[in-house]
């Protein structure tokens, strides 16, 4: 009984161990500041609202959305909500192992908070992959939207065992 009761305790220890190691870290990229500002920025960059343009990182794993713009729906799939709204994406990964991103992995919402879902139409898909250490990769997301001046872009990594998430302002071209 006493072995058995140790084995759990145990078990219970080290998986409370690995998931303790298993947080996501978001930084601002956008500037690198010394090393005694590190938890402010960690902090701040969890609250911050980017903009087009803007690099954060977040395990390891810089993103920037490089552009927002209008751009015509494919002639065969039409643009339910009148527009497409086009985002292109850049990353690079700076961490020790490969990192993975997804359209799927990003939201956007309207002026009035709403959920706008993405345009499938276009032959080119959506930013999706494997981003081996030291190597970068480039996409563009695709967004069935009304017409407005800004949207809200919200990014929550796939593999994430805690709720992060990292707020991007998109005002299109």
């Amino acid at each position: 009984m006493n072995k058995k009761f140790l084995g759990i305790i145990g078990a219970v220890v080290i998986g409370g161990g690995l998931l303790a190691g298993c947080s996501t870290s978001v930084e601002d990229a956008s500037s690198d500041t010394g090393s005694k500002q590190e938890a402010k920025k960690e902090e701040s960059a969890k609250d911050k609202v980017y903009k087009i343009g803007d690099t954060v990182k977040v395990d390891g794993l810089k993103i920037t959305l490089t552009k927002a713009e209008f751009t015509s729906p494919n002639q065969y799939t039409k643009a339910e909500n009148g527009k497409v709204l086009t985002v292109d994406v850049a990353t690079e990964n700076t961490g020790d192992t490969q990192a993975f991103i997804d359209n799927t992995d990003f939201n956007l919402y309207d002026k009035d908070g709403n959920k706008v879902e993405q345009y499938f139409g276009y032959d080119d898909m959506a930013i999706s992959g494997d981003v081996n250490k030291g190597r970068k990769m480039s996409g563009k997301l695709y967004f069935d939207v009304p017409e407005q001046d800004s949207y809200e872009i919200v990014y929550t990594p796939s593999f994430s065992f805690d709720s992060t998430e990292v707020k991007f302002e998109a005002t299109p071209q």
